[in-house]
């Protein structure tokens, strides 16, 4: 396989390798996790509203892109513009990228959006700029800051429908999960009700914590939120098998001869990236696709 090498470039031209390489992976990756959902799933999403999925900015993290890859339709609202704008908690998720700051009456309404129905995806940051603020009762920050680093994780609940994605993709080797420069550790309150659906021991072992995707209910809706970013920059090859190529991914998930060629052709990414770009995009679809289904469930 065809590694560019990036060791002896400059440091901006190095970081858009990267980019360059990760946003090709996301294309990938999408299309295989898009392969493995059923025909009712896929039919669910196909015909999800313009503003079903709501993206709230922050300071940092990228949703935006990993949602256009995955081809699915959002409107961006503003923190500020949370106080106002019509949320409908029966059918909507809203996502809040990492933040350094947020207004913590935007965050009680966030509380007020879930208690009535909805569903909150958060990401790093929003941990101790959102969740602490009005959700303390459940997590909080631990105090600790990670390093930039790339942890292995495990499926810690894989009767949990959001992380299926997970399971096959683990079954050669863990897959990884790229922590931001002072991403926040999450320290969980109340243990019966938080749900751990993804761990690291290697996380835990570092910074006293091996949460890495929690998830809550409260009132009537759910809360899911996740250390570091949704859109992952990088990945390492740990070992030999993440040293592969994207195609011998695509064989080990069983993907369709057109992935496998995709994948073949993509020969500037290894086995890593993908499989993290693979998880995560399987991760959001079935996440959507499970919100969508317990609608229809109940309407």
């Amino acid at each position: 396989m065809y590694q560019q090498n990036t060791s002896s470039l400059p440091s901006t031209q190095h970081n858009d390798v990267c980019q360059s390489d990760m946003a090709d992976a996301y294309e990938l990756g999408s299309a295989m996790a898009r392969e493995h959902l059923s025909t009712e799933d896929k039919k669910l999403l196909d015909e999800i509203g313009d503003d079903t999925v709501i993206v709230v900015p922050g300071t940092y993290d990228h949703i935006h892109q990993v949602l256009k890859s995955l081809k699915i339709p959002f409107k961006i609202v503003k923190q500020t513009e949370l106080l106002t704008y019509p949320l409908r908690p029966e059918d909507q998720t809203v996502y809040v990228n990492c933040a350094s700051s947020f207004p913590p009456s935007a965050a009680h309404r966030l509380r007020q959006f879930v208690n009535d129905g909805g569903q909150l995806i958060t990401t790093d940051w929003a941990l101790k700029n959102v969740l602490e603020v009005a959700f303390g009762e459940f997590v909080r920050d631990n105090g600790g800051r990670t390093g930039d680093e790339v942890v292995g994780i495990q499926v810690n609940d894989p009767t949990n429908p959001i992380v299926a994605g997970f399971l096959p993709a683990a079954q050669h080797v863990d897959p990884q999960w790229w922590l931001e420069s002072s991403s926040y550790p999450i320290e969980i309150v109340d243990a019966q009700r938080v749900r751990v659906l993804i761990k690291s021991d290697e996380l835990n072992k570092k910074y006293n914590s091996h949460a890495v995707l929690i998830t809550f209910d409260c009132g009537k809706g759910n809360v899911i939120h996740m250390i570091s970013h949704f859109y992952l920059q990088r990945s390492e090859t740990r070992n030999e098998r993440h040293k592969m190529s994207s195609e011998q991914f695509a064989v080990d998930m069983n993907m369709s001869d057109e992935i496998k060629s995709k994948a073949k052709n993509m020969s500037n990414l290894n086995y890593a990236q993908v499989q993290s770009t693979a998880t995560s995009s399987a991760f959001i679809y079935n996440q959507l696709a499970d919100r969508l289904k317990k609608k229809s469930n109940n309407s």
